[in-house]
């Protein structure tokens, strides 16, 4: 895990609630939108009616102290590498000006020892569990609008996949084509996801996940239907663009209804 804190300062003309509530409701949601790889954030607000200062010492010029954690080194670059981009950038900036003393700001990489140490890994699998479950969602949709130049959102071009049609196909190409020759041929479908687990293992992770895709024929929504009902087993790879698929094996348990929807036979479908 890799850790930053910074330590920033509320513009002058802002009361510590209203610092508060601009840092909750607008800033921290940009942060997460627009920043890659974040596992936790949290924002720790000074309460200076609490505080103890030894005599003499300076006095505390800050009043959030923000803590931010990443996946590892790499991830880390990724974060800083977007944050610098000019347009992002410059996104941050505006927003800032809207409740920081940008002058104070102050933000460094530390070193966590002892303390919460040991639950610190669950965060970083927990975020890695919900990365793998939103790409799962955004695989369903891909296909039920059938946008097929974005399956490299979820999977890798090196992808290698058994859909049940006669053993390994390997590469995007190849997988763009399974989609396509079915459902290309028929009318809306809705893929539904669930019963998702996830074990993840350092870069690698296992997904087991529950599918139903229901099939209309084309012009015909009030017509027959065709179900497919199974299993896909997904093999998982952390990539510098995110969590891909780098294998899958589909297995189907039925299929009811009229496969003529999808234009082959049942014992050919994928």
């Amino acid at each position: 895990m890799f850790k930053c804190v910074a330590l920033l300062k509320r513009r002058r003309d802002l009361s510590r609630e209203a610092f508060i509530d601009y840092y909750e409701t607008q800033h921290a949601p940009l942060i997460r939108r627009l920043l890659p790889g974040i596992i936790d954030y949290r924002r720790n607000y000074v309460d200076l009616e609490g505080a103890f200062i030894f005599p003499g010492a300076s006095p505390i010029d800050f009043d959030v102290i923000t803590e931010i954690w990443l996946a590892d080194k790499p991830a880390y670059d990724r974060f800083t590498a977007v944050a610098a981009q000019d347009e992002i950038a410059l996104q941050i900036a505006q927003d800032e000006e809207n409740f920081l003393d940008r002058a104070a700001t102050r933000m460094m990489v530390v070193e966590e020892r002892g303390g919460s140490a040991p639950n610190v890994p669950s965060l970083q699998a927990l975020g890695d569990e919900r990365e793998i479950v939103r790409g799962l969602s955004r695989f369903a949709r891909i296909l039920d609008n059938k946008q097929w130049d974005r399956l490299g959102d979820v999977f890798a071009d090196s992808i290698c996949f058994d859909y049940g049609t006669g053993g390994d196909q390997h590469g995007m190409a190849a997988l763009t084509v399974n989609m396509r020759r079915f459902l290309d041929r028929c009318g809306s479908t809705q893929h539904l996801i669930g019963s998702i687990l996830v074990d993840v293992e350092g870069n690698r992770a296992t997904s087991r996940s529950y599918v139903q895709a229901r099939h209309q024929r084309v012009d015909d929504p009030a017509g027959p239907i065709f179900d497919s009902n199974g299993e896909y087993v997904d093999q998982w790879e952390r990539r510098p663009e995110g969590w891909r698929i780098i294998r899958r094996d589909a297995l189907w348990a039925a299929h009811t209804g009229d496969p003529m929807i999808l234009h082959a036979e049942l014992n050919n479908l994928g």
